[in-house]
């Protein structure tokens, strides 16, 4: 989600080099913006990446994050330094009090607001995201043979109530026809294999821990559509002409982090449980329902693969 922020920065002072600070696990996902000149992996030491960041000597730093951590690590480290407002005590009163003052902006666009300072309105507008040559999967491969059209299913997320259940998820599987490769990392695995098993007369296709972020990211750029529930997947998807079916669960599309397309594409479907009075409970998400019920993902198998099986037909 700054990619568009660090493109259009990069179309602003072509000059400029950009260098990004994020953990390890997602400097992979950085090679995806050509835009970005250098990459910091966070090193789990505050005060060693502080330090690594004073010697630089930047003349501007970008503080997407807003936390702690990275107000330690910039605190004095540039001449100008622009920061991300979170709102965070507006999202607490959402998830606490139920009362909604949150803004009805997308963050990539808010990300846009401390770039103001810069003489930046708006997001790029041109292709935030390229799959290196050397990370793009061919469908053929997948399957043996090339499909005309497939469906992507994100099992996994980093928490269990952004996750679509299994149950729910074979409900919907079972009503769809084209091909489905199922994408995740390692932990995702034994799902899938849970559902390879189950539908073994379906064109299915188990591709969670085999594939790294990009190579999946070139899988979800051929299919026609991804089904899935809040997860990165689905933001990395919002950068192809991917059809996206989001369902949600404990978090909401409220807090700004919905899909966000450039050419504001309105294929995309998204199921979100209203009039419970406990959601959203959370801004990111919970390792088991707090309520033990989980009724934000107790949705209709039947709709949401009424709309696959429609955009199917087109």
């Amino acid at each position: 989600m700054t990619f568009p922020a660090v493109t259009v920065i990069k179309e602003k002072y072509p000059d400029a080099e950009i260098v990004f600070l994020s953990k390890p696990a997602y400097v992979l996902l950085l090679e995806a913006n050509t835009h970005i000149d250098r990459k910091i992996a966070f090193s789990g030491s505050m005060r060693e990446t502080r330090k690594q960041i004073l010697n630089e000597k930047f003349d501007v730093i970008i503080d997407l994050h807003k936390n702690i951590r990275s107000y330690f690590v910039s605190f004095f480290a540039a001449k100008r330094i622009y920061r991300f407002s979170k709102l965070n005590f507006r999202k607490a009163l959402f998830t606490t009090l139920k009362l909604d003052y949150l803004p009805d902006k997308h963050v990539v666009d808010r990300y846009m607001e401390p770039l103001k300072l810069m003489g930046i309105d708006e997001p790029s507008k041109s292709n935030c995201f390229n799959i290196p040559e050397n990370c793009q999967i061919n469908s053929e491969d997948i399957w043996g043979f090339k499909p005309e059209r497939y469906l992507c299913v994100a099992l996994g997320a980093k928490f269990k109530t952004k996750q679509i259940p299994m149950t729910l998820m074979e409900q919907i599987i079972e009503k769809i026809e084209i091909p489905i490769v199922l994408l995740g990392d390692k932990a995702d695995f034994s799902k899938g294999e849970v559902l390879v098993n189950k539908f073994h007369n379906k064109k299915l296709v188990n591709c969670a821990g085999k594939y790294n972020l990009l190579q999946s990211a070139s899988v979800l750029k051929g299919a026609s559509q991804l089904l899935t529930g809040d997860t990165g997947l689905m933001h990395i998807a919002s950068f192809f002409d991917t059809q996206i079916i989001s369902v949600w669960g404990n978090t909401s599309p409220k807090f700004g982090m919905y899909v966000y397309r450039q050419n504001k594409s309105n294929t995309d479907v998204m199921f979100e449980k209203q009039g419970l009075k406990c959601r959203p409970c959370s801004k990111i998400g919970y390792d088991s329902c707090p309520k033990g019920h989980f009724k934000c993902m107790d949705h209709d198998a039947n709709q949401i693969a009424s709309k696959v099986n429609a955009f199917i037909s087109i």
